[in-house]
């Protein structure tokens, strides 16, 4: 455990997340880390992208410990702008929850309240994680292809709605335009065609706001786990998705659970994705590679 005094932080902090709540606490966070003697400097993001280029720079300039403060998008931006530094073996990285779904959060169950969230800072309990990467990015959390992606795209569409209730609505749109994907999956040197109607990653346990897709999925396990969902209707989707809420889909047929460390799914059409709630621009959405790169950063749990 490292217990150094003069550790230099970085909050980065989404004010808009949670629909402009976490900007209202900026003042709390200041008076707590002011009361626990921190040296720590706030950046503000100004416009999409920023966490990241914000994260580089600090990881650049030699920040120990950098904080993304917001939601799962925040915590990606933070997470590739350290790991775009050549200097980021050194820093550790944490999330203090302030989004829609907070759903990487939810694994090590780390505080929404803010002076919980600075006690825990100030014990700096440490470990590695594992990384996911496709192309050039990286995610923290979950990945995938095809239903839960369009779900994804729906939750960020939707602004005006909050927590759970944004979910549920982001799932009955998605159900408009439901639709099997296919593709020719290879992993672990076997390759064999493919038909389904979602196709989830998981670095973490949950997605989509405490959906347990991949509910065995461990952080520091050098795996993915992987959750395809095969040959349902909208009527039997639907019933399997209050199982999923809970991790209790498992055993149905249509599911097959999968753990490996490197794969590729090759598709004639465009495939719909989705990185940690967030989009990013992928070179070829026909091909895509997807590995686990372990221990590769350093959290603050």
């Amino acid at each position: 455990m490292n217990t150094k005094t003069s550790d230099r932080w970085l909050f980065i902090i989404n004010s808009t997340a949670g629909h402009g709540k976490t900007g209202k606490k900026i003042n709390q966070l200041v008076l707590n880390l002011n009361k626990y003697k921190f040296d720590y400097e706030i950046e503000i993001t100004k416009y999409a992208g920023h966490a990241c280029e914000l994260a580089e720079q600090a990881t650049d300039s030699g920040f120990d410990k950098i904080i993304a403060m917001g939601g799962d998008g925040t915590a990606n931006e933070v997470v590739n702008g350290i790991m775009r530094s050549k200097n980021s073996a050194n820093v550790v990285m944490g999330i203090l929850p302030e989004g829609t779904g907070n759903d990487f959060a939810r694994v090590f169950k780390l505080p929404h309240d803010v002076k919980r969230a600075v006690q825990c800072f100030k014990q700096q309990k440490i470990i590695n994680i594992d990384l996911g990467k496709v192309e050039e990015h990286y995610f923290l959390n979950s990945f995938g292809l095809g239903f839960d992606a369009v779900v994804a795209k729906n939750v960020n569409d939707l602004k005006n709605i909050q927590g759970l209730a944004r979910y549920m609505v982001a799932i009955l749109k998605a159900m408009v335009r439901y639709q099997n994907y296919r593709g020719i999956l290879e992993n672990d040197n076997q390759k064999r065609e493919i038909n389904f109607i979602l196709f989830s990653v998981g670095n973490g346990k949950f997605c989509g706001n405490g959906f347990k897709l991949t509910p065995d999925a461990q952080p520091d396990d050098g795996k993915l786990d992987i959750g395809i969902v095969c040959g349902l209707t909208r009527r039997r989707l639907l019933k399997l998705l209050p199982q999923a809420r809970n991790g209790k889909h498992l055993q149905q047929p249509e599911v097959e659970m999968l753990k490996t460390s490197k794969f590729k799914i090759s598709s004639e059409k465009p495939l719909p994705y989705y990185m940690d709630g967030e989009i990013p621009t992928l070179k070829n959405n026909r091909e895509i590679e997807v590995e686990l790169i372990p221990g590769c950063i350093r959290f603050l749990i």
